[in-house]
């Protein structure tokens, strides 16, 4: 007669088996001393091969951040209106700060995508032609200032009639889409 505690044995040994490669993805893959994170207190790099040592990479601050696409702008800016549960006539107001924004961000992506000013030879032959580009340089930077002071006017509105939780909110989640536009 056979023990009968070997079929629920073998079970438990199959099973524990079948969960290892799930436990053993969730504590590093092998390398280093296991935990969440992989138990990287080594001088191994992270990532690619790029030569930095752990813990020498840029903080956010450090880096620079490029501009978002609109869509990420437009999410950050529905999920910020949400979350400020914004009354009626704030609500009016957010709408033209909003529409400033993403204004601003649709007119530099126009410029980014168009081509450079450049100042040839050949373009600077003909008579006034060099001034054409300084010119240029002007109305840009021109319009870039009227869509800021926009911005400005709009967001000193809304943010008078918020509440001091609101202003809270907004200081913090404002800086996240506000800082990459305002560099370029």
């Amino acid at each position: 007669m056979k023990p009968y505690w070997t079929v629920p044995l073998a079970c438990a040994v199959l099973s524990s088996l079948l969960m290892v490669p799930d436990v053993h993805a969730q504590f590093g893959g092998g390398r280093g001393s296991g935990g969440m994170g992989g138990g990287r207190h080594s001088d191994q790099s992270k990532g690619c091969d790029s030569g930095e040592k752990a813990g020498t990479h840029k903080t956010p601050s450090d880096a620079p951040q490029e501009m978002m696409s609109r869509d990420q702008l437009e999410y950050r800016l529905g999920t910020l209106q949400v979350d400020l549960h914004l009354t009626p006539d704030q609500a009016t107001l957010w709408q033209s700060f909003s529409d400033r924004v993403l204004a601003l961000q649709a007119d530099q992506t126009r410029l980014r995508n168009r081509a450079p000013l450049s100042v040839t030879a050949t373009a600077l032959q003909s008579v006034g032609s060099g001034i054409k580009p300084i010119a240029t340089a002007v109305d840009r930077t021109r319009n870039r200032l009227t869509a800021l002071e926009d911005i400005e006017t709009a967001s000193r509105s809304l943010y008078q009639s918020l509440q001091a939780d609101q202003k809270t909110m907004a200081d913090l989640r404002m800086a996240e889409f506000l800082t990459p536009l305002l560099r370029t």
